[in-house]
């Protein structure tokens, strides 16, 4: 009797989600490299969000400014919004909304490095569980306290990870730099 009730409340948490699969065809990816997750790891929710089973994180599925299409469960391609200020993009992760599920945040340095998948390039990250994702640099909530040594990180800044090639590094100055960022929102935490 236990056994079947389990069963139900498995099936019931499930039912109005899909785990993520795998996509033979993600170009970005070389199969001979091992991946740093897999997509079974995932639960694609079906509403332009993604649970990461490892840490309990929910995240958007689109870099902001892409917009989430449900008929394809797809982001577009096109309209990823760029942040020259880091307080501007720590402000549009916490008013982002995504099919009236709001509440998000940017995520930490550590939580933005889980998504990094390095058999893949150009974006380093899986594009089956997030479609169309900007090969570009992407803001983290981390600071980053430069080294008296260097002049130029003699501020606050913050650290972000460069989706193109998969690097850590800290923010350039922004008053050395006209570059912008884009932002992927989260939500949730470790258990």
């Amino acid at each position: 009797m236990k056994k079947s009730k389990l069963l139900l409340i498995s099936t019931t948490l499930f039912a109005a989600s899909t785990f993520a699969a795998s996509d033979p065809v993600n170009l970005n990816c070389d199969p001979l490299l091992d991946q740093e997750y897999s997509t079974f790891e995932f639960i694609d929710n079906l509403n332009g969000t993604v649970t990461d089973l490892r840490t309990s994180l929910i995240w958007a599925k689109c870099t902001l400014g892409q917009t989430y299409i449900l008929s394809t469960n797809s982001c577009s391609s096109a309209g990823a919004e760029n942040y020259l200020d880091w307080g501007d993009a720590l402000s549009a992760a916490a008013s982002y909304e995504v099919n009236n599920i709001s509440d998000w945040r940017m995520p930490n340095i550590k939580e933005l490095g889980s998504l990094v998948d390095r058999s893949c390039a150009a974006p380093t990250i899986n594009l089956t569980l997030f479609p169309n994702t900007v090969s570009s640099i992407y803001y983290s909530s981390t600071p980053f306290k430069g080294s008296s040594v260097d002049a130029n990180y003699a501020h606050l800044v913050s650290r972000v990870i460069n989706f193109s090639d998969g690097t850590e590094m800290p923010l350039t100055t922004p008053e050395s730099s006209n570059t912008s960022y884009v932002v992927r929102a989260v939500k949730g935490g470790y258990n």
